[in-house]
């Protein structure tokens, strides 16, 4: 019964606190990862920039403290002893991957992030840091599995050894009882009267009180044969004192096991529902980043259209300037020849007044093309100054698509920019799903396995509670049986 509750705290100690430090320092690189990623949104050309109210250093401190936890908790993890091949080889692969993620990793993701050299950061996320997380991944699942068929072997073990200490104390107790009744029977057929006290006794020692007592006056063979009796029922009483500890023993470590076992099992219940959830919300950033990436596609599509279109524009704006120009020399033209045609109507005006009578006519002809001289003449002004005005419009709108067009494809550019963090952030929820999915099955497994250590802690409780009340049958003298174990005790 020792060895079982020994091999129940064997249990506890080499296979489930181990497990659960293994989920500790696994849960505190995922936190880190984590950091690192909201840590690489408070880059200056981050879209993402301006939805953080807080410096870069409170998550690079969470990176921190992160790394000191995990190494406090290694250094307990490692001190432990390994005496299983396949466990130390499992061990020593999981520690080169934890050293490798955190001196290859995390620690020089954190300097750059803490020298603002957020793109190098972020290259190193990608190429250094996430092949070494898939890797400390893959060794913690392989651990984990590792313990757990160890706790299940042990506990197979332990349900062996518990049946049989289980019948070798029934079947003791009954040859030891069976002894003792045909003892009495052989005694109390060969001597009756002498041996009434001793038949007394063994009465007594039937109905399972073991508080019987001999009188062992005498040097005779009566005598003898009493101090023998007394001295059986003395080992008797010691015997059952023992099992009885020995079943409150195994009673209590059951107990105890069982309500480790429960909440082990109500944590990893706990636990895998706050995975679901959070599963769920990664897949809902993963549409949504998605979506994102669509519409900066787009946008960008539609920049790239209105830069080259405003360029178009450009060319034909200055197409038409100079357009403008020409009409306005044109205009200039129209204006001199109305110039020269008033010159030459007064002439003809002149020349008809010294002709006389004869020249009234051409004097009226010439009165007529002289106004319309005038008229082609602030006509061509007019337009001259609407040409100039068009044309100083014109190029005032050339300038402005110029100065449009480098905007434009700015903005082209930060979509295209947006459109790839996106997807770098689509890639890293999708590596987040994936470490979501494997901590979620070793979730599961753990709520398994607790359930089935509760199962069995259940079973050998019931067994347990069996055995006491078995041995409950057995009277014996509890103070004269501590008084010789002390006594045994002090020898």
């Amino acid at each position: 019964m020792i060895h079982l509750i020994e091999q129940n705290e064997e249990t506890y100690h080499s296979n489930i606190l181990p497990k659960s430090a293994l989920a500790e320092m696994h849960n505190n690189f995922a936190e880190a990862r984590t950091q690192v990623l909201l840590a690489l949104q408070h880059a200056p050309d981050s879209p993402f920039l301006a939805m953080h109210d807080h410096p870069t250093a409170m998550h690079t401190d969470a990176v921190g403290k992160r790394i000191a936890d995990i190494e406090a908790v290694w250094a307990d993890f490692a001190k432990r002893t390994i005496d299983d091949a396949e466990e130390k080889k499992l061990t020593d692969t999981f520690a080169e991957a934890r050293r490798a993620l955190l001196e290859q990793g995390l620690k020089p993701v954190r300097e750059r992030l803490l020298k603002g050299e957020f793109r190098e950061a972020n290259i190193t996320l990608l190429r250094e840091l996430n092949p070494r997380q898939n890797a400390l991944n893959k060794a913690v699942a392989d651990l984990a599995k590792h313990f757990e068929d160890e706790t299940r072997e042990l506990n197979r073990e332990a349900e062996a050894a518990y049946r049989s200490a289980r019948a070798w104390m029934i079947g003791s107790t009954v040859t030891a009882v069976l002894i003792a009744i045909l003892l009495g029977m052989a005694i109390t057929r060969s001597v009756i009267q002498p041996l009434a006290q001793a038949v007394t006794a063994a009465n007594q020692l039937a109905k399972g009180d073991l508080t019987a007592h001999c009188d062992t006056d005498g040097h005779d063979e009566l005598a003898e044969l009493k101090r023998s009796m007394q001295a059986m029922i003395d080992k008797l009483q010691h015997v059952i004192g023992e099992v009885t500890t020995t079943s409150d023993a195994i009673l209590n470590a059951s107990r105890q096991v069982s309500v480790t076992s429960q909440s082990l099992s109500q944590a990893a219940s706990e636990q895998a529902a706050s995975i679901e959830q959070t599963s769920a919300s990664m897949e809902q950033m993963t549409a949504s980043i998605a979506q994102n990436t669509e519409n900066a596609k787009v946008t960008n599509g539609i920049a790239e259209t209105s830069a080259n279109e405003a360029t178009e524009g450009g060319g034909a704006v200055a197409e038409t300037v100079a357009a403008m120009r020409q009409i306005a020399g044109k205009i200039g033209i129209i204006d001199d020849i109305a110039y020269q045609t008033n010159l030459l109507a007064l002439n003809a005006a002149i020349e008809a007044a010294r002709a006389g009578e004869h020249g009234k006519g051409f004097a009226v002809v010439a009165a007529e093309v002289r106004k319309l001289a005038e008229r082609s003449q602030i006509a061509a002004q007019e337009i001259g100054q609407l040409a100039g005005s068009s044309v100083a419009v014109a190029e005032q709108a050339g300038k402005l698509l110029d100065t449009m067009v480098p905007s434009i494809r700015k903005t082209s550019d930060l979509v295209r920019e947006i459109a790839a963090a996106s997807q770098e952030q689509s890639n890293g929820v999708g590596q987040i799903n994936s470490a979501m999915g494997q901590l979620n099955r070793a979730t599961q497994q753990n709520a398994s396995a607790s359930e089935e250590l509760s199962a069995t802690a259940e079973e050998m409780n019931g067994q347990s509670e069996q055995l006491t009340s078995l041995m409950s049958f057995f009277k014996i003298n509890r103070a004269q049986d501590t008084a010789r174990g002390s006594r045994k005790a002090l020898v």
